[in-house]
């Protein structure tokens, strides 16, 4: 189902910036440049999300928002105002009238598409009631497990280490026991963030190490280091994580450094596996020595670092993504292959031969 948006600014620019960028990601988007036309168009769409300027002239995005909730048709609109104060002040008042969350002029469109695909999974949630209570109850343990590390890294806090090791294990038992299709099912289709795709690696790596016959101690491991391999883009601008557009030299080298950020997490852990370890510092490698950091080649590459390789752009190619489009399955396969040279290709025919025999792609 699209997304209906509606955004109530009466800039011009920030409204057309806004719109384009939308689009692009599938939303049907409404535009107001007054609060009394932004009232009118709520009405008349009821969208999904307000994107709101507290500077609205007429009548200010204030008064505006509480006359929106004002409607019973309106109540739910999930709201993102948006605002050139920071002031704490400001923030309290506008979540006391009803907004979901805030974001600073000037406004880049990485931000705001990071906080609208957050909030889009919240309908990913409520399929999760759809699914036996053992598999809801392993979903929402590891969303509070990851959030609980993420908010741990912003607050240079201790990692909850052991409370990550706690979820895999129960992860493991459920895959164990329903196998993979269930939980890949639950989180199809939604828009990627940082826990949906760490989710769907551990998932696949735990799977690919039981396919190449792996003791479960070391599958375990492996889902481990999926669950925790991108940690590190925690500390890097949602701006950019979430940026529609190509990236500039000086912004890759920033993506890129993620992968530090992440050994340095684990390396004042002091208690993590090779395993762990490998899969983290190694995922963006390539055979032909073209990846990072430490442009590694060939058997150079341990082989849980190659296997993640796969595993991740497996599960990048197949989920919603600001910067790229969603692709099926058997075309994700084939995208393995290309560039040649990249990903093991005897771990990849394994991969994909697997792939298409447990999931019916054939």
């Amino acid at each position: 189902m699209v997304k209906k948006v509606l955004i109530a600014d009466n800039d011009e620019v920030t409204n057309r910036l806004i719109s384009s960028q939308l689009e692009k990601q599938g939303y049907e988007v409404y535009t107001a440049s007054t609060g009394r036309n932004a009232i009118n168009k709520a009405l008349l769409h009821i969208p999904d999300i307000l994107i709101l300027d507290l500077d609205l002239p007429t009548r200010g995005g204030a008064e505006t928002l509480r006359e929106i909730r004002s409607y019973k048709d309106l109540k739910g609109i999930l709201t993102l105002v948006v605002t050139v104060r920071a002031s704490k002040e400001d923030v309290i008042n506008a979540i006391k009238i009803g907004a979901h969350d805030y974001i600073l002029k000037p406004l880049k469109i990485g931000t705001l598409l990071g906080k609208l695909a957050s909030w889009a999974n919240t309908e990913m949630e409520a399929h999760w009631k759809k699914l036996k209570p053992e598999q809801e109850n392993t979903l929402r343990l590891m969303k509070v497990t990851m959030e609980r590390a993420v908010d741990a890294i912003k607050q240079r806090a201790p990692l909850p280490y052991e409370d990550m090791v706690s979820a895999i294990d129960v992860l493991d038992f459920a895959i164990k026991r329903d196998g993979v299709g269930d939980i890949v099912g639950a989180v199809d289709g939604y828009n990627t963030t940082m826990f949906l795709h760490s989710l769907l690696v551990a998932v696949y790596m735990h799977w690919f190490g039981g396919l190449r016959g792996v003791s479960e101690k070391e599958r375990r491991q492996m889902a481990l280091g999926g669950l925790m391999h991108d940690l590190g883009s925690v500390l890097i601008p949602s701006a950019l994580l979430f940026k529609p557009d190509k990236l500039d030299p000086h912004e890759y080298k920033d993506i890129k450094s993620h992968v530090g950020y992440t050994m340095d997490i684990l390396g004042a852990l002091g208690e993590v596996s090779d395993i762990v370890r490998n899969i983290c510092w190694e995922h963006h490698e390539k055979i032909d020595g073209s990846g990072y950091p430490r442009a590694l080649k060939a058997d150079a590459i341990s082989i849980h670092g190659r296997m993640m390789a796969i595993v991740e752009a497996y599960a990048a190619l197949t989920t919603k993504n600001v910067y790229r489009p969603i692709y099926a399955p058997t075309e994700a396969l084939k995208m393995l292959h290309t560039p040649v040279g990249h990903l093991d290709p005897e771990l990849i025919e394994e991969f994909s031969r697997a792939m298409l025999s447990e999931f019916n792609l054939e």
